[in-house]
């Protein structure tokens, strides 16, 4: 029974990142940092998550860092490398690894996460604009995850130099083991600072909200 709990806590571990907000190819850049923390909830129902990283640009192209994930009663830590690179207003492409670890269990290893991101601009002026994230999870104990995003998205300027930018899109397994879901949500940006409105799952009993917000300086 406790190896097929484990099992089921590793795989929601998995599909947490599912419900973040896109990613996209490029990195911060050189010697800046990038930060993002949100919180996941399921209005109705006890199960709140979070989620936190911070990256530090090494080079124009790649960047490190460390992150952290929180549910009811269990916590992970990893390691992250990413790199990409923008190489026209069209097209971008990046990718991350993660190895996590089980900060209740001696920082015992529990699943490795990897990511592909593409994304360029649909119009000219780049405000319509594309976005695919491919997410490859490897659990110690419990099935490999194979799923992808697919969005869409408009940049609308407002006063002061702000904008917009709401998106929709679909989630869905590469196994095509389970059913297609829709997410959308949108995200303000001042200045460096971009604030998250997302979620999910809206077909079901408890659509999951994500409530964030990132920043590069």
């Amino acid at each position: 029974m406790k190896k097929i709990i484990a099992s089921l806590t590793l795989l929601m571990v998995s599909f947490v990142v599912y419900a973040q907000v896109p990613y996209f190819a490029g990195t911060v850049g050189n010697n800046n940092i990038y930060g993002y923390t949100s919180l996941k909830f399921r209005p109705g129902i006890n199960n709140q998550e979070t989620y936190t990283t911070f990256q530090y640009g090494i080079g124009n192209y790649t960047a490190a860092g460390l992150d952290l994930y929180t549910s009811n009663g269990s916590s992970y830590a990893g390691y992250l490398f990413r790199a990409g690179k923008k190489f026209s207003k069209w097209f971008g492409v990046g990718g991350q690894i993660t190895p996590s670890f089980d900060l209740s269990n001696n920082f015992k290893f529990s699943y490795l996460t990897t990511a592909l991101y593409m994304n360029g601009s649909i119009s000219s002026d780049g405000n319509f604009f594309w976005c695919s994230n491919t997410w490859w999870g490897v659990n110690d104990g419990s099935p490999f995850t194979l799923t992808n995003w697919e969005y869409l998205g408009y940049s609308i300027p407002t006063t002061k130099g702000q904008s917009i930018t709401p998106m929709v899109g679909a989630i869905h397994s590469w196994k095509f083991d389970q059913d297609v879901d829709i997410a959308a949500g949108f995200y303000y940006t001042i200045k460096n600072w971009n604030i998250y409105v997302w979620g999910n799952d809206f077909l079901k009993s408890h659509p999951r909200v994500v409530i964030g917000v990132d920043f590069a300086l």
